[in-house]
C-alpha cells in the first residue's frame, strides 16, 4: 500500500493531529462544566479583556451581533423580508430570502418586457450567493450603509434574493434524510452546481416572471456558479450577468505547512479527523462560550497562522459583528472536494476514487474538469488588492 504523505508532511500531519485532539478534549471538558462556572469565567474574561467593550460598541453593532436570524437583521435596517422554500430535484429543502423593494422607491429602473399579448413591467432581479461555510447573513453584516450591497441594490430598484446552500442553518432539511444522518451530508460542490443553484434560479424566475437575473457570488459562491454555468447550457440564458466577488476556482495551496499537509493527504485521513457529516462544528460551540472580543482575536490569529489571511481593512467593531455571522455548517465532503482541487491544480468535479487506488495508478482514471470555457454568460470579476491569491 502506497503511503499518501511523504517527507516533512508527516511532521505537519502529526502536529495537526495533536492540535485537533487537544481542542476536542478542551471542548469536551468545557461542555461538561456547569453553566454557572462558564458564566463566571466569561465574566472574569470580560474584566480582563476589553472591560469597556459593551460601552464601546454602537447600537447597530450590538443589534447586529445579537441578531438571531436574517429577518432580524433585515428588519433592523428598515427593509421588508420574504422567506421562500425551494425543494431541489434531489429533495433538499432550501430556505431562500427576498427583499422585494427598497426603502425609498420600488419602481426605479424597472424594465418592460413585451410578449405577444401584453407588456408587463418587471423589476430587474438579482440573487446574492454566500461563500464557503456561510449563509445569507453575511450580506447584511456590514455596519456601513454604503458597503451593504444588498441594501444598495434594493434601494436602486432591484428585486433582491439571497441563496442558501444545503446544510447551512436556513437549509438544513431533507424530505427523506435527517441532519443527524450521514446520508444528509453526502454532498460536495457538484450538488451545489447541479441542484442548489439552478433550482433556486428556476424558482425565482418562475415566481417573478423575469426572463433572466443577475447572479452575484462571493468566494465559493463564484465557484459553484462557474461550475453550474459550465455544465448547464440552458442556465446561461437565465443569467444575464455573473458578477464574481473574490473568485475561487483553483487555489494553489495554503500557507501553513500543517494545513498544507492535510491538503496533500488522502481524503480518507480528512474524514478520519472530521467524520462524514458537518465540518468544524467546534467553531459554533466556541462562539457561544467565549466572550465576543476573545472569540474575534482567536479567529484573527487562527486565520493568519493557518492561511496567512489578515483583516487589516476591518475595524474591530466590524469584526465582532461579522465573525458572529460568518461561519455556518457545511459537509466535510465539500471541504474534501476543495482539497482535491488544490491537489490536482484544476477546477474539477469531486473524485469518488481514492487518490492512490489501483485504477488511478494504472492510468485508467481521470476526474472530469468543469468545462468553464463553454460559459456564455457575461462575467465581471472583482477582487481586492490584498485578497488571498487563487
Amino acid at each position: 500500500m502506497r503511503v499518501p504523505i511523504l517527507g516533512r508532511d508527516y511532521l505537519a500531519l502529526i502536529i495537526g493531529i495533536i492540535l485537533f485532539f487537544l481542542e476536542k478534549l478542551l471542548r469536551v471538558v468545557t461542555y461538561a462544566l456547569p453553566t454557572f462556572i462558564l458564566q463566571f469565567f466569561q465574566e472574569q474574561s470580560q474584566k480582563l479583556f476589553f472591560m469597556r467593550y459593551n460601552e464601546m460598541r454602537t447600537h447597530s453593532a450590538k443589534a447586529m451581533q445579537c441578531a438571531k436570524s436574517f429577518r432580524e437583521m433585515v428588519e433592523y435596517w428598515g427593509y421588508t423580508l420574504e422567506e421562500h422554500v425551494v425543494i431541489t430535484r434531489d429533495n433538499y429543502v432550501l430556505g431562500i430570502h427576498r427583499i422585494p423593494e427598497g426603502k425609498y422607491s420600488s419602481s426605479i429602473r424597472n424594465k418592460s418586457y413585451s410578449s405577444s399579448q401584453s407588456t408587463t413591467t418587471i423589476k430587474p432581479v438579482v440573487i446574492l450567493y454566500h461563500g464557503l461555510m456561510m449563509c445569507s447573513d453575511v450580506w447584511m453584516c456590514n455596519l456601513e450603509q454604503e458597503r451593504r450591497l444588498a441594501c444598495i441594490l434594493a434601494d436602486a430598484g432591484y428585486d433582491v434574493w439571497f441563496g442558501n446552500a444545503r446544510g447551512n442553518k436556513y437549509s438544513m432539511k431533507h424530505l427523506k434524510f435527517k441532519p443527524d444522518s450521514r446520508r444528509f451530508w453526502e454532498y460536495s460542490m457538484d450538488e451545489f452546481a447541479l441542484y442548489d443553484l439552478p433550482d433556486s434560479i428556476d424558482y425565482i424566475l418562475e415566481l417573478t416572471e423575469a426572463p433572466s437575473l443577475t447572479y452575484i457570488g462571493f468566494s465559493q459562491g463564484t465557484a459553484q456558479a462557474f461550475a453550474a454555468l459550465s455544465i448547464n447550457p440552458s442556465l446561461n440564458k437565465k443569467v444575464n450577468l455573473f458578477i464574481a466577488l473574490a473568485p475561487a476556482t483553483s487555489p494553489r495551496g495554503l500557507q501553513n505547512p500543517i494545513v498544507d499537509g492535510f491538503i496533500k493527504a488522502s481524503p480518507n485521513i480528512v474524514y478520519l479527523f472530521f467524520g462524514r457529516k458537518a465540518f468544524l462544528t467546534m467553531t459554533m460551540f466556541w462562539q457561544k462560550v467565549l466572550f465576543p472580543p476573545i472569540f474575534t482575536k482567536i479567529l484573527d490569529h487562527c486565520m493568519k497562522f493557518l492561511f496567512g489571511w489578515v483583516g487589516n481593512n476591518m475595524t474591530e467593531e466590524q469584526k465582532a459583528v461579522s465573525y458572529y455571522h460568518l461561519y455556518d455548517f457545511t459537509s466535510v465532503k465539500s471541504l474534501v472536494h476543495w482539497f482535491q482541487i488544490i491537489r490536482a491544480n484544476k477546477f474539477q468535479m469531486y473524485d469518488e476514487l481514492p487518490p492512490y487506488s489501483s485504477t488511478t495508478s494504472m492510468g485508467g482514471h481521470c476526474c472530469l474538469k468543469f468545462p468553464t470555457e463553454q460559459i456564455k454568460t457575461p462575467i465581471a470579476i472583482f477582487y481586492g488588492g490584498r485578497d488571498f491569491t487563487l
